[in-house]
């Protein structure tokens, strides 16, 4: 009885491995190097598998002949034909070679303005800048209703004016401050005054004024208690028409 079952899980095993094959081999990138996780599929079938570490793969199939699949991400997919397998027999494939799927993309050009006109913007520079500053922008300018520079200056920390046109940092006098607009050091009207009289400036021009009131490496190093920048609204690419019209009434 013993060798009787014996004879008959032989006989099992023979028709079991009768008919079947291996495919192995190993999947590579062009310059040579491994490639891992790519998906080699037996096409027609279910059967399928995804390649180690080593860009090594096995393949349990049945006798006869395959066509592969060979997919992996960032590579062009690749189909190798006429894969023979025959019974009991490994069938070897070496370094089979991915090339990586280019894509040609037209050129993307990215502009944009730094917005500098509101008071996140003008927090945003405090916060960015080297040196002891303070200012005000437009949007307070004109929630404030301030006309000229000079007005609008009046609301900076650790600035005072004098003759209602010339501007002071930290208390000190006309020698040590400087003025300047768009950071280009220009001349004042005044021949005996080192600033420059901001009571020229309307604030319909102007995007902020920001107050310096210590050296820094970008600043020129003519001033000692601090230097005033105007900066100007840059020239609009669209015509501008504004029209205001207001009423009064004295009893």
């Amino acid at each position: 009885m013993k060798n009787s079952l014996l004879f008959v899980l032989g006989c099992l095993m023979s028709i079991t491995a009768l008919g079947k094959g291996i495919i192995r081999g190993s999947v590579i990138d062009a310059d040579g190097y491994p490639l891992m996780s790519a998906v080699v599929v037996v096409k027609g079938t279910t059967i399928g598998t995804v390649t180690d570490l080593d860009g090594a793969f096995t393949l349990n199939v049945e006798s006869g002949t395959h066509q592969l699949e060979i997919k992996c991400v960032g590579y062009q997919p690749l189909n190798i034909a006429d894969v023979t397998v025959k019974d009991d027999d490994v069938n070897v494939l070496n370094e089979i070679k991915l090339q990586p799927a280019g894509s040609k993309l037209e050129e993307v050009v990215i502009k944009a303005e730094a917005v500098r006109t509101n008071e996140s913007a003008l927090i945003a520079m405090k916060r960015r800048s080297t040196s002891i500053m303070d200012g005000i922008s437009s949007a307070q300018m004109q929630l404030v209703g301030d006309g000229t520079a000079i007005e609008a200056s009046k609301r900076v920390t650790g600035v005072s004016i004098e003759d209602g046109k010339y501007i002071y940092v930290r208390g000190l006098g006309d020698r040590y401050t400087r003025t300047t607009l768009n950071g280009i050091q220009i001349p004042g009207l005044d021949p005996d005054k080192n600033s420059l009289q901001m009571d020229i400036f309307p604030t319909n021009l102007i995007d902020n004024i920001i107050a310096h009131k210590n050296f820094s490496a970008e600043l020129p190093a003519d001033f000692t208690g601090g230097l005033v920048n105007i900066e100007t609204k840059s020239f609009p690419e669209k015509k501008i028409f504004k029209v205001s019209v207001g009423i009064g009434y004295n009893p």
